[in-house]
């Protein structure tokens, strides 16, 4: 079903070849531990998705790892190695939620989040809307939502809450996305467990802001600037220090935090 879709994500974002960007799937898919030798499991689990070029590695390289630590947020880390393949060969999500999820579950973890940027951002949201109620919440960083045509479609008739599928859906990968998104109209699907933070100038920010329409205002954080790290890192931060997220003690259990602003880019 997905198959189309995932191709347009490749085309959109990277001009290598599929042969030369995506190693071969595993089984269980690899990880990467994040975490200190000898540190004291957290109850929260920050599970980090790679965007279409990158490998898990990169979230400690361009100092996300760090930056938890630093932010007193008190979660264990570990990154997925969830390249393309996965996605084109319909793996991400029986992948994810066997090898990663499942057995986070079983260890004990209470709250588990997915933090996913560009793909990975996407991968995030798919994960969520299609196994509804397994993480505890979500943060998409620049996430691909689809073509130019399907984005215009849904603007075009007043965003995502206006927008209403075609009947004979079928196989439409684009629309059966956006048909998702729709799900996040309830604030119940979104107050403090869906957060999103895209580049101004970034070629997606049209179809993330559309999706920004229907998230609690203090969610949402933006930057000036593109689909780089150097807008992405600026709004991990803020939103780190915002204390939106629900993971700064474990003794809270997953409750919400307070609401805030965060301090290197927009909450809006």
């Amino acid at each position: 079903m997905i198959r189309r879709f995932l191709f347009l994500v490749l085309l959109a974002l990277t001009a290598v070849p599929l042969a030369s960007c995506t190693p071969a799937t595993t089984v269980p898919i690899g990880t990467v531990d994040f975490n200190r030798p000898g540190a004291k499991r957290q109850q929260t689990l920050l599970v980090f998705l790679p965007g279409i070029r990158d490998s898990a590695t990169v979230f400690a390289d361009k100092g996300f790892v760090a930056a938890v630590r630093g932010s007193g947020v008190q979660a264990d880390m570990i990154g997925v190695e969830a390249h393309l393949d996965y996605y084109l060969k319909k793996e991400f999500l029986p992948r994810l939620k066997q090898d990663v999820i499942d057995p986070a579950r079983r260890h004990g973890y209470r709250n588990i989040w997915l933090v996913g940027i560009s793909l990975g951002g996407f991968g995030a949201i798919w994960y969520d809307i299609e196994h509804p109620g397994e993480v505890t919440g979500v943060v998409a960083l620049a996430p691909y939502l689809g073509e130019p045509e399907v984005v215009g479609e849904v603007a075009a008739a007043g965003g995502i809450s206006s927008w209403q599928p075609p009947e004979n859906i079928g196989n439409d990968d684009q629309r059966k996305i956006w048909q998702g998104l729709k799900s996040y109209e309830n604030w119940e699907k979104t107050l403090h467990r869906l957060y999103l933070g895209y580049g101004m100038q970034d070629k997606f920010a049209p179809a993330c802001a559309m999706l920004a329409a229907l998230l609690p205002r203090a969610q949402v954080f933006t930057a000036s600037g593109g689909h780089d790290w150097a807008s992405w890192r600026p709004m991990w931060d803020a939103i780190l220090k915002s204390a939106l997220l629900p993971l700064t003690s474990p003794e809270n259990g997953g409750s919400g935090g307070e609401e805030g602003h965060g301090a290197a880019c927009t909450a809006q």
